[in-house]
């Protein structure tokens, strides 16, 4: 993981703060915020001086994630990607195109541990959680490979990639405040669908949020004791 600020992972409050502590004015950070939705790096931020992209550069991380690879299915239009991560790490995530708009499926783990039988993703156990700003990034690399100027690229996400998202809670709750942001990419959370194997406790958190989001759980054994198929 990279000790430096993960931009992608601050909301626009935090990002303000730290462009001020910075000694620049307020706008710089609303300059360097839209930037960040577009999935620029420091060297295209061209309307901040050299100065203040060195000092971004060298103390943050404005990209987390890129894509390493990508597969259209030449049947449906369907691009599976495999992503890099600031350590090296690869997750994939899945874009799916229909008459409504694009849905992004996004990974919130590197690999997993809840050992669902019928998942690749936990045949190597848990390497690490992802950050807020990860999932995001995620999103904005497809944003910036599809999007046309003002027409949306990803309309709608489902969080059903590698991992549990309830088993990175904090930073998942921080993706879905960060990703319906109106400042930011402002997709509705009503298009987004979490997914969970079952942690009830985590579940019963995420309900006294009231967010308007779709919670799918996989259901695949009756019992906590029963083999799952």
């Amino acid at each position: 993981m990279s000790e430096k600020n993960e931009l992608l992972s601050l909301r626009y409050e935090e990002l303000e703060s730290l462009i001020t502590a910075m000694g620049e004015g307020k706008f710089r950070a609303k300059q360097v915020f839209e930037w960040l939705k577009r999935g620029a790096d420091f060297d295209e931020m061209t309307n901040l001086s050299k100065a203040l992209r060195e000092k971004l550069r060298e103390t943050c991380l404005a990209n987390p994630v890129t894509i390493h690879e990508s597969i259209t299915s030449k049947l449906d239009g369907t691009e599976k990607y495999l992503y890099e991560l600031p350590d090296g790490n690869l997750i994939e995530g899945v874009r799916m195109r229909y008459h409504y708009g694009d849905t992004l499926c996004l990974s919130t783990q590197v690999g997993c541990r809840m050992g669902c039988a019928f998942c690749a993703s936990t045949l190597e156990g848990r390497v690490r959680d992802m950050t807020a700003g990860e999932m995001m990034g995620e999103v904005i690399a497809v944003n910036r490979l599809h999007q046309q100027g003002d027409q949306r690229g990803v309309t709608n996400i489902v969080m059903m990639g590698s991992g549990e998202p309830m088993d990175n809670y904090d930073n998942v709750l921080r993706f879905l405040h960060l990703v319906s942001a109106p400042e930011g990419i402002c997709i509705s959370l009503r298009n987004v669908s979490v997914s969970t194997c079952g942690l009830c406790d985590r579940i019963d958190r995420l309900a006294e949020e009231n967010l308007p989001i779709t919670l799918s759980i996989s259901l695949h054994a009756p019992t906590d004791g029963s083999s799952a198929i």
